[in-house]
């Protein structure tokens, strides 16, 4: 009885030892972040990005659009919304942060084109309102260094939204300096960055 058994288990184990691999198992790798290649850094969807509007006198609503997209971009959709429902018409340095102040909204900001705070909303993510252009409010959405090696301003015109408007570093703080050199950020977080597979299975 013995050996009629010794023969299937025999075989069983056979089986069974040629079913481990010998191909090598690859060595998964952490990949580095994606967060830096974000372009640019204050990158709000185009479907989420605010366009300008009028009030009842005709008066266009640039800063409040670009106040939108700040609370947009920081994931206040409500308050990105009741803010669009309720402001309107054209706004000065002093009332825009009147408003600000009045719904308890966090910020930080520069009335001499301080460009310190434009370089810190590049690192953090964040997108400010800046004066820019005769008598008009844009999204100033960060600084990113080109493939030639340039450092470009990336701007969101709210008359305009659908792309980027892109200007060289030095001509742009000359320019945003000239046109009164305002500029408003949110102190709250901006949105999680896109998600993506940190860790590489392949074998190369």
């Amino acid at each position: 009885m013995r050996s009629i058994l010794f023969a299937p288990l025999l075989l069983i184990s056979l089986v069974l030892t040629g079913c481990a691999s010998t191909a090598p198992v690859p060595e998964p790798r952490l990949l580095p972040s994606l967060a830096a290649a974000e372009v640019p850094a204050a990158n709000l969807p185009v479907s989420m990005r605010p366009f300008n509007w009028t009030d009842e006198r005709g008066s266009g609503s640039c800063v409040n659009a670009s106040t939108v997209f700040n609370l947009r971009w920081s994931n206040q959709a409500q308050l990105a919304d009741w803010w669009r429902r309720n402001h309107a018409g054209g706004e000065t340095s002093s009332s825009i942060r009147l408003h600000h102040d009045a719904r308890n909204v966090r910020y930080f900001y520069t009335l001499r084109a301080d460009p310190a705070l434009l370089d810190w909303c590049t690192r953090t993510r964040r997108s400010c309102l800046i004066w820019y252009y005769p008598s008009h409010c844009i999204n100033f959405c960060g600084f990113h260094r080109d493939e030639s090696g340039k450092v470009m301003a990336y701007l969101l015109d709210n008359n305009r939204p659908r792309n980027w408007i892109r200007v060289e570093r030095a001509k742009f703080l000359r320019e945003w300096a000239g046109y009164g050199g305002f500029a408003l950020a949110l102190a709250a977080d901006p949105i999680p960055p896109p998600l993506y597979d940190a860790i590489d299975r392949s074998q190369g």
